[in-house]
């Protein structure tokens, strides 16, 4: 039987936690500049949001699926930038809340959000195939309308939603949904925009690597150079940077060697 929840008391108990565990912040990538949000930040980190909502879960395994997604209305109303995350984290987490989570409530929560840490969340690895494949109708008109929207915010939303889709699967649906977005995005040169049209199409990538090269190659001189370098980087060597990877028994030979030549000059020294 699905039990009630208390809708108010559920995220009280939850921004608690998350208090607990903020801490000043020091520097780095994780603070406001980042998300762009504009609202205050406690420095939760992103494996300790998710712990919270896994232990929420846990407890209230039989909850509504009605609850779950009012829970998540709330969150992503809240004061912090971490609230509004753990929203996303949450449905992330919870495969009946994502099902719940219709393409119209999607786009009410993406106005709640601002900066790419924000959006992202949401949108780059919550909603995969199965979910847009499920209700294809109302997903493809919620992206082609977020990408013509008067917020940047959720035109970033309508390149990032695919990215997880295109990689995941080799439906030709959401790849030729994809170019339609990149089509009409490509133009932009914020970087909240051209980041994500890279990220769209090395994605894409995965499963149309000729049809995403011969893209590149028509359009170079119109999108960002950002995202013609990073995926033709990333067609030649799987990479967006070009570079090979580096295993830990390359670092490893390499932090030997390093040793070796200091103890060398320090004999010599002696």
């Amino acid at each position: 039987m699905a039990t009630s929840l208390d809708i108010a008391a559920e995220h009280a108990a939850l921004l608690a936690e998350l208090r607990a565990l903020g801490r000043p912040y020091r520097g780095g990538v994780q603070n406001d500049s980042y998300s762009g949000s504009g609202r205050p930040f406690l420095n939760v980190s992103a494996p300790e949001r998710r712990q919270i909502i896994k232990g929420w879960l846990a407890r209230r395994r039989t909850v509504a699926d009605a609850d779950l997604l009012a829970l998540a209305d709330s969150l992503f109303e809240g004061e912090t930038h971490e609230e509004r995350t753990l929203g996303a984290l949450m449905l992330q987490a919870s495969r009946r809340a994502r099902r719940a989570a219709t393409p119209a409530r999607v786009d009410g929560w993406l106005g709640q959000l601002n900066g790419w840490a924000e959006i992202d969340t949401l949108c780059a690895s919550v909603f995969g195939p199965e979910e847009l494949g499920a209700g294809w109708p109302a997903w493809k008109a919620l992206i082609e309308a977020l990408a013509g929207d008067a917020n940047i915010n959720k035109r970033r939303a309508a390149l990032v939603l695919l990215v997880t889709p295109t990689r995941a699967s080799d439906d030709i649906r959401f790849r030729d949904l994809g170019f339609a977005a990149v089509e009409r995005l490509k133009s932009e040169r914020d970087i909240l925009i051209t980041k994500a049209v890279s990220w769209l199409l090395r994605a894409m990538s995965a499963h149309h690597a000729a049809e995403v090269g011969a893209y590149i190659d028509a359009h170079a001189g119109e999108l960002p150079a950002v995202a013609v370098r990073e995926t033709r980087a990333k067609l030649r060597t799987g990479r967006k940077s070009g570079r090979p990877r580096t295993s830990v028994l390359d670092l490893k030979f390499a932090n030997s060697r390093v040793g070796h030549r200091a103890n060398l000059k320090s004999k010599k020294a002696h």
